[in-house]
């Protein structure tokens, strides 16, 4: 039998306990950029109980493992600048705080220059539960314009709440299978709830067992065996796993998640007033009102730490390590026992962070589910951990609560173990993949992870697709058509002053691919699809807006307005069309392969070719463009490291991209 004991004693000790308090153990990192020339400077808050020499590492975004230090600075300094960066570009920093060889406190951030939009975020199934199908049909379809919008391809599966998890599970390892890009895993309501495992992270006696495990939906391919747990020690029945109970046996996910994974869900919460299909309601209004930017939401956050250091782990510097490159560490407010629930009431925050001892409905000095029923919650994006709450699949559980009130409370985390990374939000990323990270993070890639790391019990309440930054649409859009004339798009700006200009996208059904028309951003309100075949065709324009944060500045899309016509095309007469070229590289730095995409409005024929800062000339190609996306690798292992420019020209056109080789 596969039991795992936790002795509080002996609970794994972090690298940080040498600290004083729990913020003490994290580097509260955020970054200023300049465009020319081009330059990161990342910045921290020095920590004053110790003298701490800071390490800084260097990556890509995907890359899978650290460069080797690139920067080892006293504990006097708090900035360090980085100019080996190009401008339409993001890096990922580790900020390591060592005090002689142990590591005391971590930091990370993902900073960039005018870092390049996500115009394509992949599939996501969405599995409703068939009890919303026609109570919640207007705010489904919404919800599903919203998520197409943000630029998700969604497929929809509904089910009977009796449909078991692994029927829900061989329809989404088939959609996986079959379709493209399969990213995320939404769950609407009370679908079937995967147990697993024989753990109790929250270290009590009376909670060993399986916990709810959703990161069974998202782990693709992969065994899960009802063979081997017998223990019927829980105190709450659900945990009990014995062999062949339809409860898996796995405690550690078997092999690395590939889809992000989270549930919106109102189950047995009589605590509030309203019924499971009106919160439903209440709760797709509020997520598609923060999504249109119509909230009035403070970017900042409320920190409420009832533990303090706990056996050497400090649980909420998960607030500190997160909240600073998003909302910088000035704009953190640390409130006592019993006052978040309260501050929450009285104004708005969009993260918070509360742990305190806990049971199924509440956390010692935050409050219980009745404290969410009966206050108003003004806040997006909550964490909270103590013990029991984590395992959410019971009656009044006070980490769904937050989801449950009427106010714009949109996700909920069980943060501290494992600890949690979401650092990428900062520049466009959703939650989900941020998640998804935490969930596959073993304390290699960021640290420390705490325990329970890999573990199945790791899980988001809420709308994966939120992210931190959303614009208001642009309104009006019509499109209109005539006979072999294409189709004509116009609209109404966006009311944000901000808005920098638009991008056009054509598809061929509601929720299928969108695809880019305009490979550069335009500043009208007008645009001429002249070029395809014809058919009923889907059409969708979404705002830009360069947007600043604690980690620099990325372009940030709004959700798209959509709208349809039955489309006919005229003859195309290619040659009086000058293509526009737009070009991105990826990732940058490179060590060993580029990846090029070019993009162009109509086909043409370029040459292509690297040059470094002496002229000297790399990697000369011709190459045919067909319209839209051109993918190319190039391989880069052999040239000297330095600062590049990719070069592009039709003949009519010349597009410039630096980029740095490692």
């Amino acid at each position: 039998m596969n039991r795992i004991y936790i002795i509080l004693a002996f609970l794994l000790v972090s690298a940080s306990s040498f600290a004083q308090t729990s913020e003490d153990a994290t580097v509260e990192l955020s970054a200023t950029v300049q465009v020319t020339p081009p330059r990161i400077t990342l910045q921290w808050k020095r920590n004053s109980f110790y003298t701490p020499s800071y390490y800084i590492y260097k990556k890509t975004k995907t890359a899978t493992a650290w460069s080797t230090s690139i920067a080892m600075l006293p504990s006097t300094d708090s900035t360090f600048v980085d100019s080996l960066v190009v401008a339409d570009s993001a890096y990922e920093y580790q900020v390591l705080a060592y005090v002689g060889s142990t590591v005391d406190a971590s930091g990370y951030i993902y900073a960039g220059i005018r870092n390049p939009a996500i115009h394509n975020r992949g599939t996501l199934l969405l599995i409703v539960d068939s009890t919303f199908t026609d109570s919640c049909k207007t705010e489904i379809a919404r919800m599903m314009s919203d998520l197409s919008g943000d630029g998700w391809q969604i497929i929809r599966h509904d089910f009977a709440r009796t449909t078991t998890d692994a029927a829900i599970k061989a329809v989404i390892t088939n959609d996986n299978a079959t379709n493209t890009n399969v990213k995320a895993v939404l769950l609407l309501g009370h679908v079937a709830v995967p147990y697993s495992g024989d753990l109790n992270p929250d270290g009590h006696p009376d909670h060993l067992g399986a916990w709810p495990a959703d990161v069974y939906y998202g782990v693709i391919p992969s065994t899960w065996t009802d063979a081997t747990i017998n223990d019927v020690s829980a105190g709450y029945p659900a945990n009990r796993n014995i062999p062949g109970d339809g409860k898996w046996d796995q405690t550690t996910i078997p092999s690395a998640s590939i889809l992000q994974v989270s549930r919106i869900d109102f189950n047995d919460m009589p605590a509030f007033s309203a019924t499971e299909v009106q919160m439903m309601r209440s709760y797709l209004n509020k997520d598609h009102t923060y999504k249109m930017d119509s909230l009035v939401m403070r970017h900042r956050g409320i920190i409420s730490d009832n533990f303090g250091f706990f056996s050497g782990e400090a649980f909420a510097a998960n607030s500190w390590r997160n909240f600073a490159p998003m909302v910088s560490k000035d704009s953190l407010t640390v409130v006592g026992s019993s006052l978040i629930i309260s501050s929450l009431a009285a104004s708005t925050y969009q993260w918070a962070y509360g742990c305190g001892g806990g049971t199924f409905t509440s956390a010692g000095g935050i409050g219980n589910t009745t404290d969410f029923a009966s206050n108003p919650i003004n806040g997006i994006f909550t964490m909270i951990f103590g013990s029991y709450l984590g395992d959410w699949n019971v009656q009044n559980n006070f980490l769904r609560a937050p989801l449950c009130s009427s106010t714009p409370a949109l996700t909920s985390c069980w943060a501290g173990r494992p600890n949690w990374f979401l650092h990428h939000m900062a520049l466009g990323e959703n939650i989900g993949y941020g998640a998804l990270l935490t969930q596959n993070n073993s304390g290699v890639l960021y640290g420390p992870s705490n325990y329970g790391a890999k573990w199945v019990h790791v899980a988001l309440m809420g709308d994966l697709s939120l992210r931190t930054d959303y614009i208001k649409p642009p309104t009006n859009f019509v499109v209109t058509t005539a006979f072999h004339k294409g189709a004509t798009l116009s609209w109404t700006a966006s009311p944000d002053p901000a808005v920098i200009g638009y991008y056009v996208y054509r598809a061929d059904s509601a929720y299928g691919y969108f695809k880019r028309l305009n490979s550069t951003m335009i500043t009208a309100t007008t645009w001429v699809d002249f070029s395809g075949t014809s058919s009923l065709k889907y059409y969708m324009v979404r705002p830009v807006k360069l947007q600043s944060t604690p980690s620099g500045t990325y372009y940030n899309l709004g959700v798209g307005v959509t709208d349809s016509a039955t489309v006919s095309y005229g003859p195309l007469d290619v040659a009086a069309i000058v293509p526009a070229i737009n070009l991105s590289v990826f990732p940058n730095p490179a060590q060993n392969n580029l990846n090029v995409v070019v993009s162009v409005d109509v086909p043409a024929v370029a040459t292509m070719y690297m040059i470094n800062e002496t002229g000297q000339k790399f990697n000369a190609a011709t190459k045919q463009l067909n319209a839209g996306d051109n993918h190319y690798s190039v391989n880069i292992a052999n040239m000297p490291p330095g600062v590049y420019s990719l070069i592009v020209n039709t003949g009519q056109n010349t597009t410039v991209k630096k980029w740095v080789k490692l």
